[in-house]
């Protein structure tokens, strides 16, 4: 099992809050940005690195943490140092905020999608079975998990990402 940890910047509606909702049901930890531990995992849209499987190791050691923030201000968004930024590949939101975006993830899609990715499969489950739109996330992207969770490394989950949207493009 991996830590899930949460910079919670109070941005959304509490009612709608998919951050919220995973530490009310203890699958998270509100954490400050100045108390993550450094070597963290954390998705980051800036990333120019893909999160792979390779990560699973960083992971481990230390958490694995979400920034859970609007899109509207992702501008905002904190980098703290001596951690591994990683950015989610190629996935499709089926939250009804962001409904059919590319890239668009709320927290507990990207928290659902990165512990899939790292081969925590039964972790990433228990998270999105507490949103009714929950299967329909995996639905949609439930091969492109596949295939990323089965690559080696970043750069090999780059290549899966770039083959997919090119299929797309066709």
């Amino acid at each position: 099992m991996i830590r899930v940890l949460v910079h919670d910047e109070c941005q959304c509606d509490p009612k709608k809050c998919t951050a919220k909702r995973m530490m009310k049901f203890g699958l998270a930890k509100d954490v400050s940005i100045s108390s993550v531990p450094k070597g963290s995992v954390i998705l980051s849209p800036f990333s120019e690195t893909a999160l792979s499987p390779a990560d699973r190791v960083y992971a481990e050691k230390k958490a694995l943490v979400v920034m859970d923030m609007t899109w509207t201000n992702i501008d905002e968004f904190p980098r703290p140092k001596g951690m591994n930024e990683r950015a989610l590949p190629y996935l499709i939101a089926s939250n009804p905020v962001n409904w059919g975006r590319p890239m668009e993830l709320n927290s507990a899609e990207a928290v659902t999608a990165a512990l899939i990715i790292l081969g925590e499969r039964e972790q990433a489950d228990r998270i999105i079975e507490r949103f009714n739109w929950g299967p329909e996330f995996l639905r949609i992207n439930g091969e492109m998990l596949s295939e990323y969770s089965n690559a080696k490394d970043s750069a090999d989950v780059v290549r899966i990402q770039k083959e997919y949207t090119e299929a797309l493009r066709k």
